[in-house]
């Protein structure tokens, strides 16, 4: 790989919050930054023959997603059948339209076409300007083929010469027993971290699950705890005197629950507040539009309580010192020794912070991934190397899209080295014939047995009721005869999107009403 070199306003997120008005990122050969610095000094030894990108933007980390749902992107924004909020997230995946609307359409696409929606996912994440997403499904045989660093899956070996880190992170969507989560207690107390839904919803009963955590050793610097909205100041402040991660998802929360995480409180507790997007089903279509959301709330609810830089954190810093836990590099800060993640956005009010509070994805111009370019537009992905893109439509925007892995990844097994290199016309060709004939799709995809080992698909996590066991939905013969799949749920913030907020938005979430306003 060829070092590169980007120019731009360069918001470090570094322990300084340096903001570089003319600066420099310099990315060696590993994918790794070298440093950051003025565009004015001497370059680093090493650089004279480097790619040169002048974004005439600014340069910011790639924002991570600290908590999503991969399998179930590709689908719109779902309406509860019902108008008052629930109280725990034990109850709408019992709803009458759950199956027919989410579980359904998400197992069909797990069946028959599981890398096209998996990458369908991805580019929807990445042209938000995510580099990093957590929450990727259960899968039948290991993908290679991942666009942006997926959490749980991320591999590192140290430049060839060390070992590779891995099993570091683990995650629970469904509620764990008490014997289970002594495990986890000691692989926290071993160096892992631990990804658990928690106190989602506002019933006082889900703080039991905070007290199974604190009975089986699991209270801990390295538990991320999912939403955890139900948890009291009581709690937090006992769980921030050890250490640890709050998710905060607003707009998932406020449309299912009417309310949401307590994060001034978590914040006074000193745990490390990020964002996630959760997933499409109940949520905006990227972490730009979850930060618009988390700023409508701090204006409208909190008092202003956080600064634009402290909300930019929680997409940037905050969940990159989570993930250096596991890690073996820094993330989410652009400082020496760091992955080259970068998204490079347009300038507009020459405040970084507001800037990308304020940013849409028509201002999103450059993503990088591990030094490699993967999603913007053809000059700046051309100038960063790539020679081989596809144009994508984002809504009236062009863009080119990186879908190929390079020869070095790409797997010897045939099959699976077609699914990681699968086109985008090709993955969208894949997904529409699951929508105009899921039936048939999915019976398909059934008869495909690959010599000795199983069939690529992924599990949808959230396939029903939840409940302790954790066992794979198989549609029956009559649920594929009378399925019918949604349209794919856009790439960007539209004004459908908004007119449905709009119409649609239950009592308890009026704050989603009107939010077209944070969009520029």
């Amino acid at each position: 790989m060829t070092p590169l070199v980007l120019t731009g306003t360069v918001v470090t997120f570094d322990d300084d919050r340096r903001v570089l008005r003319s600066g420099a990122v310099y990315v060696n050969d590993h994918g790794i930054i070298e440093t950051v610095q003025s565009a004015r000094r001497r370059a680093p030894a090493g650089y004279t023959h480097a790619r040169r990108v002048a974004t005439g933007a600014t340069v910011y980390p790639g924002l991570i997603d600290l908590h999503n749902h991969l399998a179930y992107n590709t689908l719109p924004l779902w309406r509860a059948p019902r108008d008052t909020p629930y109280t725990t997230r034990y109850q709408w995946p019992g709803a009458a339209t759950y199956g027919r609307d989410i579980s359904n359409p998400a197992t069909a696409y797990g069946e028959a076409a599981p890398a096209a929606a998996l990458r369908y996912a991805e580019v929807k994440a990445v042209v938000g300007g995510t580099t990093a997403i957590q929450g990727s499904p259960p899968l039948t045989r290991a993908f290679p083929g991942w666009m942006v660093r997926n959490v749980e899956k991320e591999v590192f070996v140290e430049d060839g010469s060390g070992p590779a880190v891995k099993d570091r992170w683990r995650q629970s969507v469904l509620p764990m027993e008490p014997a289970a989560l002594a495990k986890v207690g000691t692989a926290l107390a071993a160096g892992t971290s631990f990804a658990y839904h928690l106190a989602e919803g506002t019933s006082e009963k889900l703080r039991a699950e905070y007290e199974s955590l604190d009975a089986a050793g699991c209270i801990h610097p390295g538990l991320v705890g999912i939403h955890s909205t139900a948890l009291s100041e009581e709690e937090l402040a006992a769980w921030g005197a050890v250490g640890g991660t709050v998710v905060w998802s607003p707009f998932s929360n406020l449309w299912l629950y009417g309310d949401t995480t307590d994060v001034v409180a978590a914040r006074a507790a000193g745990l490390n507040v990020c964002l996630g997007n959760d997933w499409s089903p109940s949520a905006t279509r990227n972490l730009l539009g979850e930060l618009k959301v988390a700023a409508e709330w701090n204006d409208r609810s909190l008092g202003g309580a956080f600064e634009a830089l402290e909300l930019c954190e929680m997409v940037t810093r905050n969940p990159g010192l989570t993930l250096e836990r596991t890690w073996s590099r820094p993330v989410g800060r652009l400082v020496e020794g760091a992955l080259a993640d970068l998204a490079v956005l347009r300038r507009h009010s020459g405040d970084g912070y507001a800037d990308l509070l304020a940013a849409t994805e028509a201002d999103v111009t450059l993503v990088i991934i591990g030094g490699r370019p993967c999603y913007g537009t053809a000059a700046l992905v051309g100038a960063a190397g790539a020679t081989s893109s596809e144009e994508v439509r984002v809504g009236r925007l062009r863009r080119r899209v990186v879908m190929s892995l390079p020869p070095e990844l790409t797997p010897a097994d045939p099959d699976l080295a077609a699914q990681a290199n699968l086109s985008w016309a090709a993955g969208l060709a894949q997904l529409e014939a699951v929508r105009r004939d899921p039936g048939t799709a999915v019976r398909t995809a059934r008869e495909r047995k690959p010599r000795g080992v199983p069939a690529f698909r992924f599990v949808p996590d959230m396939a029903g009721p939840i409940d302790a066991d954790g066992e794979a939905r198989v549609l029956d013969d009559q649920e594929l005869d009378t399925l019918v799949m949604p349209p794919l749920d856009p790439l960007l913030h539209d004004s459908a999107f908004f007119d449905r907020l709009d119409r649609e938005a239950p009592a308890h979430a009026q704050l989603l009403r009107g939010l077209r306003t944070r969009f520029r």
